[in-house]
C-alpha cells in the first residue's frame, strides 16, 4: 500500500452545491449543450422512460431549411443552427439532433439533444463525437399547439471531421508508482493504439502501444442498457488503453495518442505522482454524485472548480466517489460526460469508485465484471 506522510483532500460535493451563477441561456437537453432556457421535454416525450415514439406517422407541414455553420466538426466544437421562423409557432416547438437513420415521421422523440425554439432564429450546439452522421430537425405541434408534432424541416447532414478522432482521453494510476494508464476512444480497432510521450512538448521521444476492447448491449445487465436505440444503448466505439512505464516521480510528461493512419490527438501533459518519502505531499480532489453539466444540479459548478484548481494548484489526482454521469444505460449521456471531463481527466489521474448507480440491477448480475454476488437496487 502506498502511504504519504502529508495528504490534503479537497472535497467538492456535487450533490449539495447550488448553481447560483448558472447561465440561464445554457441548456444541456440530453447530450449536446446548446443555448436557451431550461425547461421540460417536448410533449409527449418523457425522459424518465427513454424513447416515447408515436406509432402513428407524423404529418409534414411547410418545409423550412435549417442551416448549419459547418457540416464537419471536431469534438466540443460549436455548431450554429439558423432558420427562418414559421408562422403560428408554438411555445414548445423544438429542434432536435438525430441519428440520420431515425425515422422522420415516427421518431420525433428519438432525439439525442433538443432545444425549444419559439421566437428564436438560431441556436448554438456544443458537439460531441458520436462516431456517426447526425442531422438537426424542426418539429412543431399542429392543431393550435394542442396535438402531436409535425415535421417542419431539417439540416444538411453533419458528422465528425474524423470518426476516429481520439476522444474521451483520460489518465489512471497503475499498480506501480512509475506507471500510468492512458485511455481514449475512437471508431476503429484496425490499427494498434499508440502513445508518444516525452519530457519536452517538441520532442515526444518515447512510444508505447496499447490494447483495444469494446462491448455491446448483450454485455449489459438489464433495462434500457440492453436495448439498442438513440436514447438507450448505442455503439460505444473502441476503447484503447496504453500503459506508460519507467516514469520518474514528480516529473512532467507530454503526450499524445492515436496513430499515423487515423490521426493523433492534441498534445497533453501530466505530472507523475511523487516518490514515497516523508517529504512527499499529495493533494487529492474528491467529489461524488456528479452528472452531466449543466443539466445535473451542481455538476457545472463542480467541473468549473475542478478545472480552476487543476490549472492553478498542484493537484495530484482526482477521485470520483461513485454515481458517475448518471447515464443509467443511455449511451449518448456517457459519451457526453466523458467528453466534458476530458479537459482535466487528460491532465490528472481520474480515479473512481462504485456508487449505487453503478451497482443498480435486479437481473444480469452474472455480467457484472466486479463479480458482485447478488443484485442491488436500493430505494434511494
Amino acid at each position: 500500500m502506498l502511504f504519504y506522510r502529508k495528504m490534503c483532500v479537497i472535497f467538492l460535493l456535487a450533490f449539495f452545491v447550488a448553481v447560483t451563477a448558472r447561465d440561464h441561456h445554457s441548456n444541456v437537453n440530453w447530450a449536446f449543450r446548446n443555448r436557451h432556457s431550461i425547461r421540460g421535454e417536448p410533449y409527449p416525450c418523457d425522459r424518465d422512460i427513454g424513447i416515447s415514439t408515436s406509432s402513428n406517422s407524423i404529418p409534414t407541414l411547410t418545409i423550412t431549411q435549417l442551416n448549419v455553420s459547418t457540416t464537419a466538426y471536431v469534438s466540443m466544437e460549436q455548431i450554429e443552427v439558423t432558420w427562418t421562423p414559421i408562422s403560428n409557432s408554438c411555445h414548445d416547438d423544438f429542434i432536435g439532433i438525430y441519428f440520420v437513420e431515425t425515422s422522420i415521421l415516427t421518431g420525433a422523440c428519438d432525439y439525442v439533444g433538443f432545444v425549444f425554439v419559439q421566437n428564436h432564429t438560431s441556436t448554438s450546439w456544443e458537439m460531441i463525437n458520436l462516431r456517426r452522421p447526425l442531422e438537426f430537425r424542426y418539429y412543431s405541434r399542429n392543431q393550435n399547439c394542442s396535438s402531436n408534432y409535425s415535421f417542419i424541416g431539417k439540416s444538411p447532414v453533419v458528422r465528425p471531421l474524423n470518426d476516429n478522432e481520439p476522444t474521451q482521453i483520460h489518465l489512471a494510476y497503475a499498480d506501480r508508482i512509475d506507471q500510468m494508464f492512458v485511455s481514449f476512444v475512437t471508431n476503429s480497432n484496425a490499427h494498434i493504439p499508440r502513445c508518444q510521450y516525452g519530457l519536452n512538448r517538441l520532442s515526444l521521444e518515447w512510444e508505447a502501444n496499447g490494447t483495444t476492447l469494446t462491448y455491446t448491449a448483450s454485455d449489459m445487465c438489464e433495462g434500457q442498457a440492453t436495448v439498442w436505440g438513440p436514447q438507450k444503448f448505442i455503439d460505444p466505439g473502441f476503447m484503447h488503453t496504453i500503459l506508460l512505464s519507467d516514469l520518474h516521480p514528480s516529473t512532467m510528461y507530454f503526450y499524445r495518442v492515436g496513430n499515423d493512419d487515423d490521426g493523433w490527438s492534441s498534445i497533453y501533459s501530466f505530472t507523475n505522482r511523487p516518490a514515497i518519502n516523508e517529504d512527499s505531499e499529495v493533494t487529492v480532489i474528491a467529489f461524488g454524485d456528479m452528472g452531466l453539466a449543466p443539466f445535473a444540479t451542481g455538476a457545472k459548478s463542480t467541473m468549473d472548480r475542478v478545472r480552476t484548481r487543476v490549472i492553478s494548484s498542484n493537484i495530484t489526482c482526482l477521485l470520483h466517489i461513485g454515481d458517475i454521469s448518471y447515464a443509467m444505460g443511455i449511451g449518448v449521456l456517457w459519451d457526453s460526460f466523458m467528453s466534458q471531463i476530458e479537459s482535466f481527466a487528460s491532465r490528472l489521474p481520474y480515479m473512481v469508485s462504485i456508487g449505487n448507480h453503478e451497482y443498480d440491477y435486479i437481473t444480469g448480475n452474472n455480467k457484472d465484471p466486479s463479480g458482485a454476488p447478488v443484485p442491488f437496487r436500493p430505494k434511494w
